[in-house]
Parts: C-alpha cells; structure tokens; sequence
C-alpha cells in the first residue's frame, strides 16, 4: 500500500506542468499611415523598435498595431504539447476614458526591431483572443495558446489591435512594466 502510494505521488510530480515566465524578446509599433514625418518622410516607412513607447490605434485610413516577439524556452521540446499560453497585458501609460478592447492575432517572426516598419511583410493570420476594457480599468489577460503551440524555431510573434481608441503601453526598452507571457508546458 505504502509503495503504491509513494509511486502515485512520484508520479503525479514527475508529470507536473512547469509554468514559464517570458518577457517579450523585442517590440515594436507599426504604423500604416499616410501621415508625413516633419522632414518629409512617410511615418509608416519610420521604424519605431526600440522607442519607450508602444501604441496601437484603428482610424478610419490610418492604423497602428503593437507587435510582440517572444522565444520559446529550450526546456520546451515540443511546443503543440504547452498546454496554456497567457499574454498579460500590463497597466496602459495612457488609455482612453471609454470602453475598449485589445485583440492579439498571430504574426510572423520575420522581423526585426531595429528595422520593422509599416511597409515590411508580416502576415497575420489568426485571432486569437480578446480582452474588453471597461472605462477606467486595466485591462486582463488574453489567451494566446495557439500561437505558443504554432512556435516555429523556438519564436512566434503577436499583433495587438484595439477596436478604435489610441491605447499607448511603455515597451520593454522602457525599464517599465509591460507585456509578458505565461506558458504552461
């Protein structure tokens, strides 16, 4: 009886999940907009990778997304096998003083912080969550688990949208709080 127990509770900590604690690798804005810089310059073609600051915002012609990259940690083998994947979205710099909502779609990992730019290709294919924000709170959580478990060479990235208010968080170059993932493997 004692040895059955003993090996049910080997058991049970042998297969434990591990939850892993990611900030994101590199960030960025990307704008797509008309807009002219005041030399001249098309805002959309200025890279925005390394600012303090990370925006989204969805006008009527002229957008901006938050793009996330993260890595996958090497313990993790096989990633169709993590089980939970959290994106936490940190405490705005400036919000709107309306209800909003953030939306994280997958997106490609060819892409560069220093370099990335409205006119770079970067497909987004799925959506795969959604947090609403009431007026005057944080936002919560949304579950990226598909884009952890699609990880291709140990990366995968994120877009993060909102409905229509600019939205502006502080970018991991900033020393402040923001975006991190929570895995479960």
């Amino acid at each position: 009886m004692k040895i059955t127990a003993i090996l049910v509770a080997l058991s049970v900590t042998a297969s434990a999940a591990k939850v892993y604690h990611l900030s994101a690798a590199r960030d960025a804005t990307v704008s797509y907009s008309g807009l002219k810089n005041p030399d001249g310059s098309f805002e959309s073609l200025t890279p925005k990778g390394g600012q303090s600051t990370l925006t989204t915002f969805k006008g009527s012609n002229d957008y901006s997304r938050i793009l996330l990259g993260f890595h996958v940690p090497a313990k993790v083998k096989d990633p169709s096998l993590i089980t939970k994947c959290v994106l936490n979205v940190p405490v705005p710099k400036d919000a709107p003083k309306q209800d909003y909502s953030l939306t994280a779609y997958t997106a490609s990992s060819n892409w560069d912080e220093e370099t990335v730019n409205g006119a770079t290709k970067i497909t987004s294919t799925k959506e795969l969550g959604t947090v609403s924000v009431p007026k005057n709170k944080n936002p919560g959580p949304i579950d990226v688990t598909g884009a952890c478990q699609a990880a291709a060479e140990g990366n995968f990235s994120l877009f993060v949208d909102t409905n229509q208010p600019m939205v502006t968080f502080y970018s991991r170059s900033s020393g402040k709080q923001s975006f991190t993932l929570e895995m479960t493997y």
